[in-house]
């Protein structure tokens, strides 16, 4: 590399790297799609006119198009009842995607897909049970659950691995994975759209829209009622939605409410989304050309024998795969700024030297 090209390599470089802070910086100050003030006024007004407890009702709320969530109460332990059989499903679907099973494996003497109807269509218990333990001990088995979450293992408690007690945020991971590696997970989803076509978020849905759902109820000794769903409601923009309840015979009007609630809140942001794509694509559009660096702005950093400096170069150019078109943008107009300087710097060097030479 020429003595010159050397340091303006170096430049580019450190600027480069320093600003790719400034571009994830720029990335999280983007106005939200969906607003948690306006979530809460929809949700306590709703408890208010019914007059409920907020304290017996947890709920997770994602909308993938844009990765937001919205949570109430999303950490609080509920026994899961049946939500733990779309984890469990999920890793025998998963082991048929690898090539270890198939459709027509047996297991217990059934076929996989027979129990997958029994179980995530019917929410079969002793199928469920026995499928089970074909796959391991009951806790071991949770453990493999946590594969379809990020949380971290000391979020999970005695009472997830012992006794089966899931939170809204875990099971909203869960299906959250379902939603973004279908194909890893043959039929899942087509046995819960076919699950309750009349009851839990189908309450007040209808069918309206394909719903892929999971509920759970069970009546514990001390007479507590545990009431969830957990599913993947496909609005032209598709969301995410686990209900867990501790509410009883109100449980389920309470699940098809906040499933209806939330399906028109969701409706309502398709505007918001289509403008925040379209400001992206502005603000993108609105850069010079001159701003975005090229490989071939880099082409005189090759030293003398032509080797690859400039392959490397634009190695850095291409950075834009891992760090995101944010940092990229960022790193762009922190360039164009930092060449302005430079030759605001330049001219004033001149001027100097100018006054120095009529001095002479």
């Amino acid at each position: 590399m020429n003595r010159n090209a050397r340091p303006r390599f170096l430049l580019f470089l450190a600027v480069f790297i320093l600003l790719e802070g400034i571009g994830c910086a720029w990335a999280d100050s983007t106005p939200s799609v969906i607003r948690a003030e306006e979530i809460e006024g929809l949700f306590d007004a709703y408890l208010a006119e019914n007059d409920l407890n907020p304290d017996l009702i947890s709920v997770a709320y994602e909308l993938p198009a844009s990765g937001e969530r919205w949570y109430h109460q999303e950490d609080r332990w509920y026994y899961s009842a049946s939500l733990y059989k779309v984890p469990m499903m999920m890793l025998l679907a998963e082991r048929e995607y690898r090539g270890e099973l198939t459709k027509d494996s047996e297991i217990n003497g059934m076929t996989l897909e027979e129990i997958e109807e029994e179980v995530l269509v019917y929410s079969n218990n002793p199928v469920a049970y026995s499928t089970m333990l074909w796959i391991a001990q009951p806790d071991a088995c949770r453990r493999m659950f946590c594969r379809y979450s990020d949380l971290p293992e000391e979020y999970y408690t005695w009472d997830f691995y012992g006794g089966s007690y899931f939170t809204a945020r875990f099971m909203t991971d869960v299906m959250g994975t379902l939603y973004r590696n279908e194909e890893q997970f043959p039929r899942i989803t087509d046995c819960l759209k076919r699950a309750q076509p009349n009851h839990y978020f189908r309450l007040k849905l209808g069918d309206r829209w394909e719903i892929a759902q999971k509920y759970g109820t069970y009546q514990d000794e001390d007479g507590t009622d545990w009431n969830h769903t957990s599913g993947i409601v496909y609005t032209p923009q598709p969301f995410i939605l686990t209900v867990m309840t501790r509410y009883g015979g109100m449980s389920e009007t309470i699940i098809g409410d906040l499933a209806s609630l939330f399906c028109d809140y969701t409706l309502g942001l398709e505007q918001r989304l289509r403008s925040a794509e379209e400001t992206e694509r502005v603000m993108v559009e609105a850069l010079p050309s001159e701003a975005l660096p090229t490989p071939v702005s880099l082409q005189n950093t090759e030293d003398e024998s032509g080797t690859g400096s400039a392959a490397e170069a634009s190695k850095i150019i291409e950075a834009d795969s891992l760090i995101g078109r944010p940092a990229l943008i960022g790193a762009a107009l922190g360039l164009e700024l930092l060449l302005l300087g430079l030759a605001l710097r330049t001219r004033l060097r001149h001027a100097e030297g100018k006054k120095r030479r009529r001095k002479q």
